[in-house]
């Protein structure tokens, strides 16, 4: 579900029509059909006033949405998936020192990739 959807559901369960809504946020009902359709996003001032009268979490409009930005934006090759898996299944102190020793890797620079080719240091 989207940001504009979930505005409507949020409008409709506080019992706000589109007009109602637009009153009390000083804008036109065009504006709020267009929040609702997806055609504009309302402005940060206009949001917080939104959260305020809907009483609404900032993370329920906007769930799917940074959901689906943090897809794509984070897609794991197969071995980080291993990595995080492995990970995972350490507990607290395991993951601290996987942290130091992932570290202490990189600080070394024989295993760290070179910033302008991508190649490891030792490859360039």
């Amino acid at each position: 579900m989207s940001f504009a959807s979930r505005l409507r559901q949020a409008r409709e369960q506080a019992g706000f029509t589109q007009q109602d809504l637009a009153k009390k946020l000083g804008v036109t009902k065009n504006a709020i059909s267009n929040y609702e359709n997806g055609v504009s996003s309302p402005k940060w001032e206009i949001l917080v006033e939104i959260f305020d009268i809907l009483h609404v979490d900032p993370n329920f409009l906007y769930q799917d949405d940074f959901s689906s930005e943090l897809a794509e934006a984070h897609v794991l090759t197969p071995q980080q998936s291993t990595l995080l898996a492995a990970f995972d299944q350490l507990n607290e102190e395991g993951q601290a020192k996987a942290v130091e020793y992932v570290e202490d890797l990189v600080l070394t620079g024989r295993y760290k990739k070179c910033p302008a080719s991508g190649l490891d240091a030792k490859e360039a």
